[in-house]
């Protein structure tokens, strides 16, 4: 009785309107003050400052600050142009969409963003496929999909959130997605070659396959100094040198260092970024505050421990509760952001995952590519509202269809990997990170 209160009532404020840093943090009070008294409510503001002052949060935004200067400054620009010859070269027809896949990936490995990767590739991609002729809704469904590997390919924001939420390893998190990230980019690429070789003309031959393999080649090279950044942040986190924090505080930096020397920078622009940044890590960091005033509650209550010692005795197999938990997330995905999805289940889901023998690291790659599933459904599908924003006069059942195929593709990953879950574990089995 006491968790379907909590649900209720939380879900009810958030439909209501009520911001989701409030409703978890206000439910979170609320329980304290009626089941704990008014003398515990000095935990809440504790637990408030701790959240947010812990050491392994303070990655977020730093991370989303990378992002920001690479997106403002215009070098996620190069990411593309490096990337697109090649493809094109390589697979001529729907040259552009397997860019926007793979830019999606690159650009993923350097801002951990999923709805600064869409809006960075739709910005870009859009106005070359509708002026090439590319059919709209897969033009539409490539870019949401590309975003999407913002947040499972390392760093990703919604992995560290988990991590810190259930005091998982950040390290052994980043090296559990860059497998299942490289997996569905290319079940991405994949199904649009299956697509194209049924109907040619949703994406025509591109004229850039006239260019030499040398031409190609060299703008590889714009990459390098992208690859750097790449390495260093996540080869400082692999190689032991840094903590992810400290990696954040590196990839700031370095793309800083970068943007420099593409003489890119101008006070107005790191204005810009920094002011981004600030107002999308408040957004973040208050939800992830109010989460954890919301998780202290719960657990004062033993309400996690009281629902997996229930589940425990319903005698039924683990995979019908792993179904029931996806179909619980899936349902939630079409009503809320990710993130809040993530910090409001995560310390009643996770007793119930690790009470069932599953690992926590393999769970923080599902329930990451559940939230990917969440930003690719409607009514809050989060990419698609990009897209709509970007595109206003195109129909949101427009996006919606082309975004579809997309979707059932990560779902079929999620089943994959609940088959096999050793293919999550195994690099983070082979690191000491």
């Amino acid at each position: 009785m006491q968790i379907l209160l909590f649900i209720v009532f939380t879900l009810v404020l958030i439909l209501c309107g009520l911001p989701i840093a409030f409703a978890l943090g206000g439910v979170g009070i609320l329980s304290i003050f009626l089941w704990l008294g008014p003398n515990a409510l000095q935990i809440a503001t504790l637990v408030g400052w701790n959240s947010v002052t812990d050491f392994t949060i303070i990655a977020v935004p730093l991370f989303i600050l990378m992002g920001f200067i690479l997106s403002e400054t215009g070098l996620s620009s190069i990411i593309y142009q490096g990337l697109y010859p090649i493809l094109s070269k390589i697979m001529p027809a729907g040259g552009l969409l397997h860019s926007n896949i793979a830019f999606g990936a690159v650009f993923a490995a350097c801002s951990g963003s999923s709805i600064a990767s869409a809006a960075t590739i739709g910005t870009m991609a859009l106005p070359q496929m509708e002026k090439r002729g590319y059919e709209t809704g897969i033009s539409l469904g490539s870019v949401a999909a590309g975003g999407t590997l913002g947040i499972l390919i390392p760093p990703s924001l919604i992995l560290i959130v988990y991590g810190a939420m259930v005091n998982a390893s950040i390290g052994k998190l980043f090296l559990a997605g860059i497998l299942p990230g490289i997996i569905l980019a290319l079940c991405y690429i994949i199904y649009i070659v299956i697509r194209l070789k049924i109907n040619p003309a949703m994406g025509p031959d591109d004229k850039t396959i006239n260019l030499s393999w040398g031409y190609c080649f060299k703008t590889l090279l714009n990459l390098i100094p992208i690859i750097i950044l790449i390495a260093a942040v996540l080869g400082s986190i692999y190689g032991g040198w840094a903590t992810p924090s400290e990696a954040s505080a590196i990839g700031c930096v370095l793309s800083l260092i970068i943007a420099i020397c593409y003489r890119k920078v101008n006070w107005k622009v790191i204005k810009t970024c920094f002011t981004k940044a600030v107002e999308t890590s408040c957004m973040i960091l208050l939800i992830y505050m109010g989460a954890k005033i919301m998780t202290i509650a719960l657990a004062n209550l033993g309400i996690p421990s009281q629902i997996a010692r229930a589940i425990a005795g319903l005698g039924v197999p683990n995979f019908v509760i792993m179904a029931c938990i996806i179909v619980l997330y899936l349902i939630l995905g079409m009503l809320m952001d990710g993130m809040a999805m993530v910090v409001m289940t995560a310390p009643i889901i996770y007793p119930i995952i690790t009470g069932m023998g599953y690992d926590v690291i393999w769970f923080g790659i599902i329930i990451t590519l559940l939230v990917e599933c969440s930003l690719l459904t409607p009514p809050v599908g989060m990419n698609l509202f990009i897209l709509r924003g970007l595109r206003p006069n195109i129909p949101f059942s427009t996006i919606a269809r082309g975004s579809f195929p997309f979707f059932l593709i990560i779902l079929g990953n999620i089943i994959f990997y609940i088959i096999f879950p050793k293919i999550i574990l195994w690099i983070p089995m082979m690191s000491s990170v």
